[in-house]
């Protein structure tokens, strides 16, 4: 999902607003329906133009409305998910039609919705029919993630990734494998002049593992090829935005380690392909360059 570019101050936002105003007046068209979390930024917009009185931001309810298929709060700045399940037979087709409910572009719910993807996979393995009852223990399965579901509407992800007198941005992202699935996520962490320092979750996209069985070692080159392409799709995005002073992508595969630090030609077809992708991605000069490096899991 595009990000687009933030107005840094409340002066900022406002001679944004005007320009905007301006332009599309130029074509008869009146912008109606103005939200932000920001009270003075909608000030001199009549209140009929608004979708949020100047109660809401005084009161205690919280007031949320629809961003690009999102669910947005402006009062905490967050965004929240509402996915109401219904608890009905476990199906090929009804897991497909839960799955295709819950619309989450950046991946905040994905350690949840792999759950019911490897679900359904399990269930195409077995030849199980679009209508057919599943297994006992698949039963038990789905029944749990459903329960699950309702917990979801007290999740809060904070939408704004930047706070005052920022002093530095560092970006970390981290993937991982299991034989089920594999999955990638993106953090920033940001520290102040004032010693404080907050981490925010940018993104996450998990996959289910190959029918066709295949090793964990490749399975964790797998994770590190997504989590390559989710970091470029966000350096990409923040590279113009942000000045980021170190990008660390992070893996606790030593054997993946291994595989990208020699050349993709020293490798059998299908770890060739891998590696040399990631390596031909950050070969570019990213500034600041790209650490990848191991992480140990202490116990």
């Amino acid at each position: 999902m595009h990000r687009p570019e933030t107005p840094a101050t409340l002066d900022e936002a406002l001679e944004a607003k005007a320009q905007i105003i301006e332009l599309l007046e130029l074509g008869h068209f009146q912008l109606r329906k103005w939200a932000s979390s920001i009270p003075e930024l909608l000030s001199d917009i009549p209140q009929e133009e608004c979708l949020l009185s100047s109660k809401t931001f005084t009161g205690h309810d919280s007031c949320s409305l629809k961003v690009l298929g999102l669910k947005w709060e402006p009062t905490t700045d967050t965004f929240s998910f509402d996915v109401k399940s219904s608890i009905r037979p476990c199906t090929k087709r009804v897991i497909l039609s839960e799955i295709a409910k819950i619309f989450d572009p950046l991946g905040f719910l994905a350690p949840l919705t792999i759950k019911a993807k490897c679900l359904l996979q399990r269930l195409w393995l077995l030849g199980i029919d679009w209508d057919s009852d599943p297994p006992e223990d698949v039963n038990s399965v789905w029944e749990t993630f459903c329960n699950q579901l309702s917990i979801l509407k007290d999740l809060r992800i904070p939408r704004c990734m930047t706070i005052n007198n920022t002093l530095t941005y560092e970006l970390h992202g981290f993937c991982d494998s299991s034989e089920l699935a594999y999955g990638a996520v993106i953090y920033i962490r940001v520290s102040t002049a004032d010693g404080l320092t907050q981490t925010r979750l940018v993104c996450a996209k998990a996959r289910v593992a190959p029918i066709k069985k295949i090793s964990l070692p490749r399975l964790e080159l797998c994770a590190a090829v997504l989590l390559t392409n989710l970091a470029k799709f966000v350096l990409d995005t923040y590279l113009t935005k942000l000045t980021l002073h170190a990008i660390y992508l992070w893996s606790d595969s030593t054997v993946v380690l291994s595989w990208l630090r020699s050349h993709s030609s020293r490798w059998t077809t299908f770890v060739a392909n891998r590696v040399g992708h990631i390596q031909d991605i950050f070969s570019t000069e990213f500034q600041p360059p790209v650490i990848v490096g191991l992480l140990m899991a202490l116990f």
